[in-house]
């Protein structure tokens, strides 16, 4: 009986764009891999939920939330994208926020509660800056843009406000964030470097490598935003799809990282590359031991928010064991 082709939806940015433009081949399988675009987040409702794909890339804490509420779902220890959520932390100039500890009961704009940036800078304002979040009132928009059917048991642990209105624009290249810049939010948790900057917004942090550098002094970490992920049954009747995918995403990140440090003032994921290099924390590689760290530390933010009921190991998540 003749296999099906695996579906792979594939954003074509940083590493992947080799795979995508066929520099480098996932070998001995047989793959639909398809141009998603720049953004791979008008995918992470799907393959939470309906998984109508084989393959794809998925946010980190979006995966943990599917595969917690029983999705059949693994992964490899590939993470196309990573982050610093201290970048795109952006506040109205008129809400009295000069510094983390002014977030106290302020009402701040999430795409959703449980969106991975969001995720990361929580646990980074608890875990770094010593932090109570319980007054902060975390607005999202009525309309669930990420887990629509599954059990939102978060709820119960925060304060969360639904608006009728986008609270910020994240699926699309240029974000904006009426809500922010109307003051109807204090600020707004974004990925990259956040909306761009009007007469009304800042940024948060005025040196975010400042912050950036004592995060990773304190944690080694440098946060993963999104993970590859396999459905089981595509693993299941594909004995080679994972020997062969983790073979093409290790020599993909070695040649996307090769050129990249050979650029002067280079910038990796919209950071710079000197300032990452001084944090040795770039280049990076693929594979569970190199990444045990920042893994470890997204499953511990996930559970202690409530967006998971069980703390994972770490080898529960991947299909790989290194």
């Amino acid at each position: 009986m003749t296999q099906k082709k695996l579906s792979f939806p594939l954003a074509r940015r940083y590493d992947t764009e080799l795979i995508l433009n066929g520099e480098v081949k996932i070998e001995g399988i047989d793959l639909e891999i398809t141009d998603s675009g720049r953004l791979p987040a008008p995918l992470f409702r799907e393959m939470a939920t309906t998984l109508p794909y084989d393959i794809a890339e998925q946010a980190f804490s979006h995966y943990l939330i599917a595969k917690d509420q029983g999705k059949p779902l693994t992964a490899i220890p590939a993470f196309p994208s990573r982050f610093f959520p201290q970048i795109g932390f952006t506040v109205n100039r008129h809400s009295g926020i000069d510094g983390p500890a002014d977030l106290a009961n302020k009402r701040i704009g999430v795409p959703s509660y449980a969106y991975n940036p969001a995720a990361w800078m929580r646990g980074i304002l608890v875990q770094q800056y010593h932090m109570n979040l319980d007054g902060i009132a975390w607005v999202e928009e009525a309309n669930d843009n990420f887990f629509p059917g599954l059990d939102h048991h978060w709820e119960k642990r925060a304060k969360i406000e639904k608006v009728n209105e986008q609270v910020i624009e994240v699926l699309r290249p240029e974000m904006t964030s009426s809500a922010l810049e109307s003051g109807r939010v204090d600020a707004v948790i974004a990925p990259g470097w956040g909306p761009a900057l009007t007469a009304n917004t800042r940024r948060l942090f005025g040196d975010p490598y400042k912050e950036i550098a004592a995060y990773v002094s304190q944690t080694g970490v440098f946060p993963i935003n999104t993970v590859i992920i396999l459905k089981e049954e595509a693993v299941a009747a594909n004995p080679g799809l994972v020997p062969a995918l983790m073979v093409a995403f290790r020599e993909a990140r070695r040649r996307y990282n090769e050129r990249a440090l050979a650029q002067d003032n280079g910038d990796h994921m919209g950071l710079q590359i000197g300032r990452l290099k001084e944090l040795s924390v770039y280049p990076d590689s693929y594979g569970i031991e190199p990444n045990r760290a920042a893994i470890e530390t997204i499953i511990g933010y996930c559970h202690d928010q409530g967006l998971i009921r069980r703390r994972f190991k770490v080898e529960e998540l991947f299909a790989v064991t290194n």
